[in-house]
């Protein structure tokens, strides 16, 4: 496992097309975005495959712009 320390705003690149950005830090909690291809699957790991139906999108979270990803 990679552990990397990041302050807020700053980012970590992932290849070419993914980059997660320190979106905010408050009370133990880190707000992570994330910026990749709609194609690519996202979902949080505490959200097990089998609870997700058809009518589920992959994606546990929520677009705020265009193919980025808030966790």
């Amino acid at each position: 496992m990679l552990v990397l320390t990041r302050k807020k705003d700053e980012q970590i690149r992932i290849a070419d097309d993914i980059v997660l950005t320190v979106v905010r830090i408050q009370g133990g909690k880190v707000k992570l975005g994330i910026e990749c291809s709609r194609k690519i699957p996202i979902r949080r790991n505490e959200i097990p495959l089998e609870a997700l139906d058809e009518s589920d999108t992959v994606l546990a979270g929520s677009f705020d712009r265009q193919d980025q990803f808030i966790l």
